[in-house]
């Protein structure tokens, strides 16, 4: 996305001439300004002409709630933002982002200054290959999680980068103490979090110790963060600087004037000094993206408005005295007075244009300097990551140069503290700033999450934790060989591990389930003739708390979504007198049974209905027969069978279409009331319903399902669709719902109608489409989750867990034929 002219807030090109023109420009300042801006310089010389490394470091005092004061009078705060999808978004969602964007730089006012910064933090190498991905449990997953870890440690391995990365956004205002810093802090705080969310951005301040581990990550790279608040009592005479702060720094390393030494690590800060005419909103991403350790820095500083028009004016003023005198010469030399240097004609226009802008486009200009740091643990290491930088920075038409003699005000201008110690800068205005995107290609690394594969573009592992999404249902989708049941069966052993306490259950209509819950200690509960399961559509055992009323209106919904399962292929749902029907044949059934003292079955509901005077309840009647009698008679009794378990497969594999739908709304109505109760239970249950699209067949089973969907996540129900072909089912208005009320959706090759259904949903860019299109290999796909959309791989390594993930129709019989069928029951 190139920053063009137009009339829809976008900034004027970036021109260097006219940049570099206005370099050293002053507009008319205050006496009160003056002195404010002589007082911070006076004690940026201070910091640098520092003796000691605690008053070299750039703040004062850090406080608990993670506010700093970094001067005499200036205080600061960091937010941290996450990672959204950018690169790979369509043009009319990066428009939106540039335009949020801007108007979140165009929020802070003269008085205030802002520092961006992206850190790509290496992972501890004491973490990796070592890190505890699951713990172990009960006895039939102990083994299970030692290979999982090992898995995920190796891979861990293979990670391009094995970075973390942040982006933090640290504002500073002046104040007379910390207690006048507080309102004017956490009104920015609220404004920039509330500004974020508008791009699906999520922010929170960073608290005392979590900015100081920031702090220290760039402080002290690689440094294992020990620090304490208990270490900081009033006995003690220690300070937060003393427990981050390094042991030496060497400003002069081998007598290097472009790089500094801090303990063991050699550093160095870079200067963005130039762009190329058009700024490009990838530049900055593509020096984030390289594999190794670095931030990038932009302090921006906002002129007032009348101080930005004077400086541009009297720039105008300047370049009309030169075209005069450059005429004047023209003339006495007999040359045509018209023909101009180009260099002045561009930078008058440009000028020019700047004006109009400020004047008429919502730009404000902004003092700005760009900083890139970077570490190794050798010069000879340091100079070949300098090396990339600069090579991919050429590339993208930036010109970046050392600091040579300036290492010192760099180290403390790289510090998320939002204080600018470097001295060179030059201006650009909201839209320029706003082009240089702090989002890169994405990455999903959530402690406590499961994993779902690697990162295509970056190899580090992708670790999602649903539990924190805003509204954690989902889907999974992908053709018949794609990976996807590989990705269902993997995510329910993530979840079974990662979340002890939760409970699991599976509808599985294809038998694919049971080897992998025997194997992880679970219950395989088979529903097919000749089996002593018995399964009541009729059970409230589960909501006996609930009034008469509210038991008999679930009920009778079950029931009408059980009767339009019967009905022919292609019916447009229930008539209304069959729900007349049913529903008082429903409330009879309630009420005979209550004198006996028991609950009714379908044999009670099928008599009821065959004295019914309406021809259409004989119909009905008839519809449920071979549900009373006969082998398919085991929905009529009562429950004997239920959720002791935590985690439970309900296997219907050996029922025909419609019997397999009517037993899966069977059993989605347990759930729901063993879920659905107040008040809510302390446990949250993962619900995973294969061959999701055989529910939507009838409009009576989709306005059931979608309640229980829109409603279950109140009460603690996770509820995941997978699908083979979803275009058909997401033509329903209630199926698109669920879609549109969903934050997980897990994609793998999509045939072309379903990449179009999903395109359209989800508002897929072409290189998003291309993440799932039939080009791609099984396993691979793009996770979305919430704002964050990674493309992903899995290579998974064979082995015990891969023979219980394997769904190939060949790795089934064999391990059908070793080991016997799943029996019933359990």
């Amino acid at each position: 996305m190139s920053q063009r002219n137009s009339n829809d807030m976008k900034a004027p090109q970036a021109r260097p001439g006219m940049l570099a023109l206005l370099l050293g420009g002053a507009g008319k300042t205050s006496k009160t300004k003056k002195a404010s801006d002589e007082k911070a310089k006076s004690q940026k010389r201070l910091r640098r002409s520092a003796k000691d490394i605690l008053r070299y470091i750039g703040y004062d005092a850090m406080y608990k709630d993670g506010i700093a004061q970094v001067e005499d009078g200036l205080f600061s705060q960091t937010i941290e933002f996450s990672d959204i999808s950018y690169q790979s978004a369509r043009k009319e969602n990066q428009e939106n982002v540039f335009t949020v964007l801007s108007s979140l730089y165009n929020y802070f006012s003269a008085d205030t200054c802002f520092q961006l910064t992206i850190a790509n933090v290496p992972i501890p190498d004491r973490e990796i290959g070592k890190r505890a991905f699951f713990e172990k449990g009960d006895e039939a997953t102990s083994k299970y999680v030692e290979e999982y870890n090992g898995i995920l440690n190796d891979k861990m391995r293979e990670g391009f980068s094995n970075l973390e990365r942040h982006r933090y956004l640290t504002y500073m205002v002046g104040a007379a103490d910390v207690d006048g810093a507080i309102p004017k802090l956490s009104r920015i705080k609220g404004d920039c979090i509330q500004t974020l969310s508008r791009v699906r951005c999520q922010a929170h301040a960073l608290d005392g110790t979590e900015r100081l581990r920031a702090l220290q990550s760039q402080l002290r790279p690689k440094s294992e963060f020990t620090f304490d608040w208990d270490k900081l009592s009033h006995k003690s005479s220690l300070r937060t600087k003393d427990l981050i702060a390094p042991m030496l720094i060497d400003f002069k390393p081998q007598g290097r004037a472009d790089a500094f030494r801090v303990d063991d690590v050699y550093c160095q800060v870079l200067l963005i000094k130039s762009f190329g005419s058009v700024l490009e909103d990838y530049y900055i991403a593509n020096i984030i993206d390289l594999p190794i350790p670095l931030s990038v820095n932009i302090h921006a500083r906002p002129l007032a408005q009348s101080d930005a028009l004077a400086l541009v004016k009297g720039q105008l003023d300047w370049m009309d005295k030169e075209i005069i005198d450059e005429q004047r010469t023209a003339v006495r030399k007999g040359y045509d007075y018209t023909i101009l240097p180009p260099e002045l004609r561009y930078s008058k226009e440009e000028a020019e244009e700047l004006l109009d802008f400020l004047r008429n486009k919502n730009e404000r200009l902004f003092r700005y300097t760009g900083l890139i740091y970077t570490y190794a643990p050798t010069l000879e290491e340091l100079d070949r990551q300098v090396e990339q930088i600069v090579s991919v920075a050429q590339g993208n038409s930036l010109g970046v140069e050392p600091l040579y003699l300036r290492q010192r005000e760099a180290l403390n201008s790289v510090l998320p503290l939002g204080n600018n110690h470097v001295d060179v800068f030059r201006y650009l205005t909201t839209g320029q700033i706003a082009m240089q995107m702090p989002f890169a290609s994405q990455e999903l690394n959530q402690p406590g999450g499961g994993y779902y594969g690697q990162s295509k573009q970056s190899g580090n592992l992708v670790i999602c934790d649903r539990g924190l999404l805003a509204s954690p249902m989902g889907f999974v989708c992908g053709k018949p060989g794609s990976g996807k049941s590989f990705s269902v069966k993997r995510e329910i052993t993530n979840t079974i591990l990662a979340h002890p306490g939760d409970e699991v259950i599976i509808f599985d209509p294809a038998g694919e389930y049971g080897n992998l819950i025997s194997a992880l200690g679970g219950a395989n509960i088979r529903l097919a003739p000749g089996t002593d399961t018995t399964l009541n559509p009729f059970d409230t055992a589960a909501v006996s708390d609930r009034s008469d009323a509210t038991k008999l209106a679930y009920k009778t919904d079950a029931i009408l979504a059980l009767s339009s399962a019967l009905m022919a292929e292609g019916s447009e749902g229930l008539p209304e007198n069959d729900r007349s029907i049913i529903t008082r044949c429903v409330g009879l059934a309630y009420d005979r049974c209550a004198l006996e003292d028991r609950l009714p079955t379908l044999e009670d509901f099928h008599a009821i209905l065959a004295e019914q005077p309406e021809a259409e309840a004989r119909d009905i009647a008839l519809r449920y027969e071979r549900y009373v009698h006969g082998a398919f008679s085991f929905f009529n009794g009562q429950s004997n069978v239920g959720f002791e378990n935590r985690i439970t497969n309900i296997d219907m594999h050996e029922l025909g279409q419609n019997m397999k739908v009517f037993g899966m709304l069977t059993a989605l109505e347990m759930v729901r009331n063993r879920v659905m109760v107040t008040p809510p239970r302390d446990v949250v249950t993962w619900l995973y319903i294969d061959e999701v699209q055989s529910l939507f067949g009838h409009p009576t089973i989709v306005d059931y399902f979608a309640r229980l969907w829109r409603e279950g996540r109140k009460f603690g129900l996770i509820c995941t669709g997978i699908s083979q072909n979803t275009s058909h089912m997401l033509l329903n208005a209630n199926a698109r719902d669920m879609v549109i009320n969903s934050d997980f959706f897990l994609l793998h090759k999509q045939g072309p109608a379903d990449l179009e259904a999903w395109t359209e949903m989800l508002d897929l860019s072409t290189a998003e489409r291309g993440f799932i299109d039939e080009s791609i290999k099984a396993g691979e796909g793009l996770l979305v989750a919430g704002g964050i959309r990674v493309p992903i791989k899995d290579d998974f390594p064979k082995g015990e867990l891969f023979k219980l993930f394997d769904t190939k129709p060949a790795a089934i019989a064999e391990r059908s034929m070793r080991e016997g069928p799943i029996g019933g029951a359990k």
